[in-house]
């Protein structure tokens, strides 16, 4: 099992993903339905959405180790499928940012000659209204997800733990 300071992986990356996937999701949703902002966030959403991949799939493997450790039950047989679920779902999102940035963007192909059948689809009118919508429902179903992982990652933890009681 891999550890950081002594605490095993999962604990300290989950946190990363935690934050990261909501932020991106919320970002991409900015991106795709207020146009003045894409201009800022075409860097940095595709920046975070490519980071959140090797992040989710770290962030799994090392779940997958601490649960080997662990006597399994079934609220963290549930968190190890919905973990495995998410890295695809950052992999889709992944995808989804790409095409949005590159149909609001179409000219960011031209720098290659071989592209530049693909830059003139891109520049079609529909596009960018067709990747905005698939855009915002990747990012919903990514904070969807993240929330829905992590509260069942939470459970696992803390389900057999005892409220503390008032006197």
């Amino acid at each position: 099992m891999v550890t950081i300071g002594g605490l095993p992986a999962h604990i300290l990356l989950v946190h990363g993903v935690v934050v990261l996937a909501p932020l991106a999701g919320l970002m991409e949703v900015i991106f795709a339905l207020w146009r003045r902002s894409r201009t800022y966030l075409a860097w940095p959403l595709s920046v975070l959405a490519v980071i959140l991949v090797p992040l989710a799939v770290l962030t799994a493997e090392a779940g997958e180790q601490l649960e080997k450790t662990k006597p399994a039950s079934d609220l963290i047989r549930e968190h190890a499928a919905q973990g495995s679920f998410f890295r695809f779902v950052t992999v889709l999102f992944l995808v989804a940012v790409i095409l949005q940035v590159l149909a609001a963007f179409p000219s960011v192909l031209s720098r290659w000659s071989s592209l530049k059948g693909l830059n003139r689809a891109l520049a079609t009118p529909w596009l960018v209204s067709a990747t905005s919508i698939l855009g915002v429902a990747a990012a919903l179903f990514l904070i969807y997800e993240s929330v829905v992982t992590g509260h069942s990652g939470a459970a696992s933890v803390w389900s057999g733990i005892s409220a503390h009681k008032a006197p």
